[in-house]
């Protein structure tokens, strides 16, 4: 009996175990109780281009792929947990929990930190080409930037039967689960839009170009 595979094995468990999600890593964010200036309702933003050759498809169990005009499959990843709630760009909210949208490939993140709005009051279009999912474990919120096939995880304050509000300077969190069985409204948390420009840099930052194959090693390792 050849005994060399076996003691392979135990190796190769190890570093399943070891590797790990790829939103385990996630920072955590400088989330700050709301002030009451800050829940006012914002002006609508202006419609933004939902087209582009760019398509995301995400399912019900959570898995996403991000796709070319071609169909070639740019990025295959999952949530934490099952999509809730969906918004795209600034801050509309996307119907369903399940589907597949375009995008374009030009984006205000693509082109760089120069072209976000970092001096204007309403920071919004600046998040034009992403998409926002808040999965049913409500500790993660995911972003996903197709133009560049980025995916960034952002930490959450807290609690259940979250939503989000997009307001110009800021993100804000709210926890409605207690509306309505305490009788009092649940708590609000807000974040400043620059407090993310590490996670919005990364987003706007294209991937690496896979290595050549060869006839030899055509899926290169690297």
């Amino acid at each position: 009996m050849r005994l060399g595979p076996l003691f392979l094995i135990p190796a190769s468990l190890g570093a399943q175990e070891t590797r790990q999600l790829p939103w385990a890593q996630a920072p955590s964010l400088p989330w700050r109780a709301s002030l009451p200036g800050e829940l006012a309702d914002p002006a609508p933003l202006p419609p933004l281009p939902e087209g582009g050759p760019l398509r995301v498809s995400l399912a019900p169990d959570g898995a996403l792929k991000i796709m070319d005009a071609k169909g070639i499959v740019l990025l295959r990843t999952g949530l934490p947990g099952r999509p809730l709630r969906i918004w795209r760009d600034g801050g509309r909210l996307v119907s369903g929990t399940s589907g597949t949208w375009p995008f374009p490939i030009q984006t205000p993140l693509r082109r760089g930190i120069g072209a976000l709005p970092l001096g204007q009051p309403d920071f919004r279009p600046g998040l034009e080409g992403t998409l926002w999912i808040l999965d049913d474990e409500e500790r993660l919120l995911t972003v996903v930037h197709p133009a560049t096939a980025r995916v960034a995880y952002l930490t959450l304050p807290g609690g259940t039967g979250l939503d989000l509000q997009f307001l110009p300077g800021h993100l804000l969190v709210r926890q409605n689960s207690l509306a309505g069985t305490l009788g009092r409204p649940g708590n609000v948390w807000s974040l400043p839009w620059l407090s993310l420009l590490p996670q919005l840099i990364l987003l706007g930052t294209p991937l690496p170009a896979p290595k050549p194959g060869t006839a030899l090693v055509p899926y290169p390792h690297g």
